[in-house]
């Protein structure tokens, strides 16, 4: 299974070592979860990951080790409902990288799609997610 990590994600991994997101990571190789982000998103996380403090940031090589990086993509001939417009690049990429799932903690810019279907990715929360795989 692809799965599409947001920055949000991904800071969270690093940050606390009892995140569900840290979780998403170390299960991934068993469960065969193949994880994917963006270059959009590893600057994000990049520019914030500070913000968490120093074994955060000494973390985050080790986190960009477990994720294939792929392009942004920018546009989609797809009508998309998001109001961030910050966030159009994360679900354009997710979908443009033909992921089954896009996770993020962003409930405030991703409000109106969290929970949902587009154009068959299932964009959700960690904990939902691991919940709908089972192990919640």
């Amino acid at each position: 299974m692809k799965i599409f990590l947001d920055s949000s994600v991904l800071l969270s991994a690093c940050g606390s070592g009892k995140s569900l997101s840290r979780l998403i990571t170390e299960l991934a190789a068993e469960r065969g979860w193949h994880l994917i982000s963006a270059s959009y998103c590893s600057a994000e996380t990049s520019k914030n990951i500070g913000k968490l403090g120093a074994e955060a940031a000494l973390r985050w090589p080790d986190m960009r080790a477990k994720v294939e990086w792929v392009p942004n993509a920018l546009t989609s001939r797809k009508p998309l409902l998001l109001t961030a417009s910050k966030d159009k690049p994360v679900l354009i990429s997710a979908l443009a990288a033909k992921c089954e799932v896009l996770l993020t903690l962003d409930k405030s810019d991703f409000g109106i799609v969290l929970g949902t279907t587009v154009y068959g990715m299932r964009v959700s929360t960690p904990r939902d997610f691991l919940i709908a795989e089972g192990l919640g």
